[in-house]
C-alpha cells in the first residue's frame, strides 16, 4: 500500500509554501498526494428559516469550488512525476480535513498557519491548531509570518 500525504490549503498567499513543503515530504516518502482545499460554508440563517427561498450561496459555493479545482489543477500539472489527487469540498475546513484524512488513511497531513495571535486568533480560530489537536496521524504545520 502506497503512503499518502494530505496537503490542505486555503488558496491564500501561503498556499505555495505549504504545497512545496508537502510535495517535498511526499517525494521523500514516495507518497501519493491528496491536494485539498475546502470552501468555507457560511450558514445562511434566513434561508434556513425560510426554506422556500432559493439560496444564492449554492451558486457562490459552486463557483468557488470550480475556481479551487482549477487552481489546484495547475499545481497538479506543475508536478507531473508526483501522483496528485485533487479534493475540493464545501464545508467546515477543520472537519473536512480531519474526515478526509481518516477516510483515506493518510500518513501525514500538511497545513499552513497564518501566524495570527491575540484577538485575531481567538476570533478567527485556528484551523491548523484544531487539526493538530484532533488528527490521529502526524501533522506538519508550515508557519507563515
Amino acid at each position: 500500500m502506497k503512503n499518502k500525504v494530505l496537503i490542505a490549503v486555503d488558496l491564500s498567499e501561503s498556499t505555495e509554501a505549504v504545497i512545496n513543503k508537502g510535495i517535498e515530504l511526499a517525494i521523500k516518502m514516495d507518497a501519493t498526494v491528496i491536494l485539498s482545499s475546502v470552501v468555507t460554508m457560511y450558514v445562511d440563517y434566513l434561508q434556513a428559516q425560510m426554506a422556500l427561498i432559493p439560496s444564492p450561496w449554492d451558486e457562490i459555493y459552486t463557483a468557488q469550488k470550480e475556481a479551487a479545482i482549477k487552481e489546484l489543477g495547475l499545481v497538479q500539472k506543475k508536478y507531473p512525476n508526483v501522483p496528485i489527487e485533487i479534493f475540493v469540498e464545501v464545508g467546515n475546513p477543520k472537519d473536512v480535513v480531519i474526515e478526509k484524512a481518516i477516510m483515506d488513511k493518510v500518513d501525514y497531513i500538511v497545513v499552513g498557519t497564518h501566524g495570527r495571535t491575540g484577538f485575531s486568533h481567538v476570533v478567527m480560530g485556528s484551523t491548523a491548531e484544531y487539526i493538530v489537536r484532533h488528527a490521529t496521524m502526524p501533522v506538519m504545520v508550515v508557519p507563515m509570518k
